[in-house]
């Protein structure tokens, strides 16, 4: 099995967030794309290409997720 490179494995990450805020909250589409502020075309563009997705709305998906991000400092080699 071929290895993913690390911001391909970032961007299914922020799909199964899309998912996840939807199912924990009981939204559709429409719903969901509502609690970011978004058209729903724009929310279908966040899925089909992660790397366009605002900071702002993903912190409001991992608000709805119950999760949060953790700035960790990196280790100079």
């Amino acid at each position: 099995m071929k290895k993913k490179e690390p911001y391909k494995k970032e961007f299914d990450d922020i799909r199964v967030l899309i998912a996840e805020a939807k199912i924990r909250n009981n939204l559709n589409e429409v719903e969901l794309s509502r609690c970011l502020g978004i058209a729903p075309t724009t929310l279908a563009s966040y899925k089909n290409n992660p790397a366009t997705i605002s900071i702002h709305h993903l912190f409001i998906i991992l608000e709805l997720c119950e999760k949060e991000i953790q700035y960790v400092e990196k280790r100079r080699r």
